[in-house]
């Protein structure tokens, strides 16, 4: 495994211990017990949240609030950095919302959206996927944000530009990728971007995708890959994340994706029972769940910023809080 970290990491923490001044520094203690050495930039699970339903997707908005799929039943909220699960009652989705006469249900995927807000996929009675301001509480329906399409079969994940509002849907039913102008009305699909193929730009039973810098880091379920598409231009942008010559991303049904704020890549190899940190070219910089003696078996959602990843284990009904560790002994 690769253990080089770039210095924006190390600053990171050095901003950390001034932020920290006159109070205790919140990491934990190194693990004396588990393998890992002294001082080794890791991963350590610093909090494990039992007794929660299955949770089939996980967004943290704004580096801070974390909002999860519950039981394809409701859209909670919870203090993201607790010892156990808090729920933020105020700011979870309310758990009745009517579009057009039709009372939504069965909500399945989430993302961020621009201007504090998130944007929610309902697969029933028919596939609506509509974007709430959690900017208030409780959260109230954007008028304007709304996208309806039958053809949709499966919400494998959805993704929102910041900037332009465009909502991208990857649906693993009919293996494709498309995206879509909200309206009042309904929307529109505007392009598919990828369709089912085998190669670069195409994709077989796509789950997670995230948008970033004018691409979608997209979960390539059925290939067992990663890859980057372009956002705008169909079948376009990078295609497969494959890794050094010489150390090749071997992935197992990856479900989700991530990409934090110094562009590192995060993936949930399901079918691996392992979450990883990618630089861009695809290169392993850490296995998070490395060093934990009981992690998810197969996880299927996870959340990061530069320093915590969020993990979760659906079937046993908990969720890991990860943090790097960078050589605690050496701070002053």
């Amino acid at each position: 495994m690769i253990r080089n970290r770039r210095m924006g990491t190390m600053g990171v923490a050095a901003v950390l211990l001034g932020l920290a001044c006159g109070r205790p520094l919140d990491l934990p203690q190194e693990p004396d017990t588990t393998g890992n050495p002294l001082g080794e930039v890791a991963y350590v699970r610093k909090y494990l949240w039992e007794g929660l339903g299955r949770i089939d997707d996980l967004v943290l908005t704004g580096g801070l609030v974390l909002y999860g799929v519950e039981d394809s039943a409701r859209v909670q909220c919870w203090f993201s950095d607790t010892v156990t699960p808090r729920l933020n009652p105020g700011r979870s989705i309310p758990p009745i919302v009517t579009v057009d006469g039709d009372t939504l249900r069965g909500p399945v995927r989430i993302c961020e959206g621009a201007n504090n807000t998130l944007w929610v996929a309902y697969r029933a009675p028919r596939p609506t996927i509509v974007q709430w301001d959690i900017a208030v509480v409780p959260p109230a329906k954007v008028d304007s944000g709304v996208v309806r399409d039958d053809s949709i079969q499966v919400f494998g994940g959805i993704a929102a530009d910041p900037d332009s509002g465009y909502v991208y849907v990857a649906d693993a039913g009919r293996s494709r990728i498309g995206k879509y102008a909200p309206s009042a009305t309904g929307g529109r699909r505007i392009a598919l971007l990828a369709t089912q193929g085998n190669g670069d730009h195409f994709v077989q039973q796509p789950q997670g995708i995230f948008f970033f810098q004018d691409s979608l880091l997209v979960a390539d379920t059925g290939k067992g890959w990663i890859q980057v598409l372009g956002a705008d231009v169909p079948l376009s942008g990078r295609g497969q994340v494959t890794g050094p010559e010489d150390a090749r991303l071997i992935l197992q049904s990856p479900l989700d994706v991530w990409v934090d704020a110094l562009g590192m890549f995060y993936v949930v190899d399901t079918g691996g029972g392992r979450t990883l940190q990618l630089d861009v070219q695809g290169a392993i910089e850490e296995i998070v769940t490395e060093f934990d003696t009981d992690p998810a078996p197969a996880p299927n959602t996870l959340a990061a910023t530069a320093e915590e990843v969020w993990v979760v284990d659906p079937d046993g009904g908990r969720l890991s809080i990860y943090l790097i560790n960078t050589a605690t002994e050496e701070l002053p």
